[in-house]
């Protein structure tokens, strides 16, 4: 499948309707993964969507999305933050793929957010300086969510939910190469939250609230 030549609103669709066959235990990837999918992608590719979210193990974008070979640019790490390496690798996704779709996508019990959540109830916590950088950048979205409640699984909840709202935003503040892709209706950029019980992937901050 060509991404190149799909709106991004088409370019979600499938993504969506793939997310559904995944909560029914109907996957069809495997049908693009063989020998033919694979020779046919040699020369290059032209990705469906560009994914940035989180390194744990439990969310795999190619199996919630019921995707092939080719079809998903995939940026991860823990917490699902936003570096200049991760905006640097979403800008090529979309300059020189042609990909239409960039999703953010958050989960509920995230690690990451956890371990900020506990460096802001005990700022003397340190792992390693590496560690330290991904609290860092996730304190925002953790700060602002402390008053809202008083349960903690909710408040982790909570600020992951922030953070994918806040890397929206930072995207399209950081990067002109997708404002003005935006501008001219050839890329959105959506919020996405990913449920680990049922496997669902819901809209958490839709395009239009973007721009």
């Amino acid at each position: 499948m060509d991404g190149s030549s799909l709106s991004w609103k088409n370019a979600l669709d499938i993504l969506i309707s793939g997310n559904e066959r995944y909560q029914r235990n109907e996957l069809t990837h495997i049908t693009r993964i063989d020998d033919d999918t694979r020779n046919a992608l040699k020369m290059g590719q032209s990705p469906i969507g560009t994914i940035l979210t989180c390194s744990d193990s439990r969310v795999p974008p190619q199996h919630i999305f019921d995707s092939g070979l080719g079809e998903l640019f995939i940026c991860r790490n823990a917490g699902n933050i936003l570096d200049v390496v991760t905006l640097g690798s979403i800008e090529y996704a979309v300059e020189f793929t042609g990909c239409p779709l960039i999703m953010v996508m958050g989960h509920n019990r995230c690690g990451a957010v956890s371990a900020a959540l506990k460096v802001v109830k005990d700022p003397d916590i340190s792992k390693s300086h590496n560690i330290d950088e991904i609290v860092r950048r996730l304190l925002p979205s953790v700060l602002s969510t402390r008053e809202i409640t008083e349960n903690e699984e909710a408040w982790i909840d909570l600020a992951a939910k922030k953070n994918v709202e806040n890397t929206c935003l930072n995207i399209l503040k950081q990067s002109k190469i997708i404002r003005e892709k935006i501008e001219n209706n050839s890329l959105a950029v959506v919020g996405t939250w990913y449920e680990l019980e049922t496997g669902r992937v819901e809209i958490l901050v839709p395009p239009q609230k973007l721009v």
